[in-house]
């Protein structure tokens, strides 16, 4: 049986592994070839970035102007949740003392990371997927403790592999950021309209399709263990929608698609009978 101790720690390590995560993600996509960081826990403050072999890509103190300068404050902010709560070791980084208040700290392995989007009257919902190389293989949705999320996640798996699809080698992690204006009972996590985003973010990690492909469009649909996309009955309204969205992929409805849901002036509305035809559909280039 799991304590609530346990539970507290489990989150706790989620939470530190996903910051870690997405700290990595943010620091390479400025510096790919970024291995390592010494942060100052005394002022919870990025102080280097170098890379395998030692050399110093980025110093805070004299560094010339950079692209990392722009996602500093984002990049602080979250070390600043992490320190006080265990550091960064919880996570599965490695740390060396450095000095009094410094901590070298190895960066994870690069991962693959796709971001799908959800949105209706519901939930406002963005779905990060990240796939981190390991000797094992697992795959989680939220918070592994979470029975919402366990049934969740066992969902979305078969209907992966029902449908045709391999699940990568590798930690595979789907996190859910977002709210729900109207959660139904007993459920803190954003509901079966979800499943349909997260796995296109999980396939889009593994390959299957591009992770550019997501891009402003959004998704909306409950997966059946057998791979068919049902219809979630949600109200999708045009007022969720047009925040530069261009795409929107659904269940088939009994009646045309752009007829349920006329919500995106110029875009297009694609109704999907299973997870392969909503691939299918994201492959197509997005208009305008």
């Amino acid at each position: 049986m799991t304590t609530t101790a346990q539970t507290a720690e489990g989150n706790r390590t989620a939470f530190l592994r996903n910051t870690a995560l997405y700290v990595g993600r943010i620091i390479r996509e400025a510096l790919p070839a970024a291995s390592a960081i010494t942060v100052d826990t005394s002022t919870r403050t990025l102080h280097e970035v170098r890379d395998q072999a030692g050399n110093v890509l980025w110093y805070a103190p004299a560094s010339a102007a950079h692209d990392l300068d722009d996602r500093m404050t984002e990049i602080e902010s979250l070390l600043g949740r992490a320190i006080p709560l265990g550091g960064l070791r919880a996570a599965g980084w490695e740390r060396t003392a450095d000095g009094c208040m410094y901590r070298a700290v190895q960066l994870p392995p690069p991962s693959r990371h796709a971001r799908a989007h959800v949105r209706h009257e519901g939930a406002v919902i963005d779905v990060h997927a990240d796939l981190v190389p390991a000797d094992s293989s697992s795959f989680t949705v939220g918070h592994a403790d979470d029975a919402t999320m366990r049934e969740t996640s066992d969902r979305v798996r078969a209907a992966i592999t029902n449908s045709g699809y391999d699940l990568p080698h590798g930690e595979l992690t789907a996190v859910c950021h977002g709210v729900l204006s109207s959660p139904r009972r007993g459920c803190d996590g954003p509901g079966p309209s979800a499943d349909l985003a997260i796995a296109a973010a999980v396939l889009a990690t593994a390959g299957h399709v591009s992770p550019r492909a997501l891009k402003r469009t959004v998704l909306v649909g409950e997966l059946g263990l057998d791979g068919k996309v049902r219809d979630a009955r949600v109200n999708i309204r045009y007022a969720d929608l047009c925040g530069g969205y261009r795409r929107l992929i659904v269940a088939a409805p009994a009646y045309p698609a752009h007829t349920a849901h006329p919500v995106i002036p110029g875009g297009s509305v694609h109704a999907a009978t299973d997870l392969r035809q909503a691939l299918a559909f994201l492959a197509q280039p997005l208009d305008g």
